[in-house]
């Protein structure tokens, strides 16, 4: 737990930034460089994770990037005006619908295996008929129209389940009766904005510390360096002497955190649960999720992942 080098964090964040960027939907010239140019950075600094022996096999750490799928990334550039975007060719809807529509319909089953894909089929089939019958009635009940009337004030903030879109605008006091995807939360309207306001943070009005010193948070978390970063950090936004130096601290052990869809910047993306739990006996480097950030210039950060 602590600082690692600015290199290995750099490397790390050039090729999240071309996973990201290879699953556009569509792809310009310009597009196609900057996620090669991305993969470029990567493998510029790659040095600095088997410096840090963070690529490690059953024997130990490696001293080399030999893996065959990385190799293949250099061949996107090249392949994408030939073929087209790379996410047509994904099996993520695949493997889902492997879970939702056969592993988990499964443990409801007899488990015999000469019947259980029947089974499947007969279970599947009843819970499309109960949704339908669900909005059919919702609808009747309040003398609704069947006809789908298009809701485009959603469509420009989030993207949900289209029925269920429509559930909430034509009956909105009956949604609870109605099961869908629920909307996504913009944190964007009342949460902490980052400088650019790409992200946002959501916590919750009680923290799980309060009125703490920084020197006990840097004992607690086992961050030597953490006083110093912080009171340096608040004297180059607030200046020196501020008196942001003597508050006492409040720390939360979990929050949310939302950004902006990187191939549709327009809609906000689903937040995400972010732990920040101490060292203790069960996790003595901390239960922490990690958090890329991207320096955009000084006294400026904004959130990358």
């Amino acid at each position: 737990m602590g600082i690692v080098d600015a290199n290995f964090v750099h490397a790390v964040h050039a090729l999240v930034d071309f996973i990201y960027h290879a699953q556009s939907p569509t792809f310009t010239m310009s597009t196609i460089n900057t996620m090669t140019a991305s993969l470029q950075e990567f493998h510029h600094f790659k040095h600095s994770i088997l410096a840090a022996e963070a690529r490690r096999g059953t024997s130990g750490p490696l001293k080399d990037f030999d893996i065959p799928k990385l190799e293949l990334l250099i061949s996107f550039g090249r392949a994408i005006p030939n073929i087209g975007a790379p996410i047509q060719f994904t099996s993520e809807t695949s493997e889902c619908m492997l879970i939702t529509h056969c592993k988990s319909p499964f443990m409801c089953t007899s488990h015999q295996r000469a019947t259980f894909t029947q089974q499947i089929i007969r279970l599947l089939d009843h819970k499309d008929t109960a949704c339908q019958f669900d909005l059919y009635t919702l609808l009747h009940s309040n003398k609704l129209s069947l006809n789908n009337l298009i809701d485009t004030e959603l469509d420009e903030v989030v993207d949900m389940d289209p029925a269920f879109s429509w559930v909430m605008c034509v009956a909105p006091d009956d949604v609870s009766h109605f099961q869908g995807p629920r909307p996504i939360h913009n944190h964007f309207l009342k949460g902490l904005l980052s400088e650019d306001s790409r992200a946002t943070f959501h916590v919750t009005v009680s923290s799980d510390l309060a009125d703490k010193m920084s020197d006990f948070l840097a004992h607690l978390y086992q961050l030597a360096d953490f006083s110093h970063e912080l009171h340096s950090c608040i004297d180059n936004i607030s200046g020196p002497g501020s008196h942001f130096q003597t508050r006492l601290l409040k720390t939360w052990n979990k929050f949310h955190l939302q950004l902006h869809s990187e191939l549709h910047p327009r809609l906000v993306m689903p937040s995400q649960q972010v732990q920040a739990y101490p060292p203790s006996t069960n996790y003595p480097h901390g239960n922490c999720d990690t958090v890329l950030l991207r320096a955009q210039g000084e006294g400026q950060i904004s959130m990358s992942s």
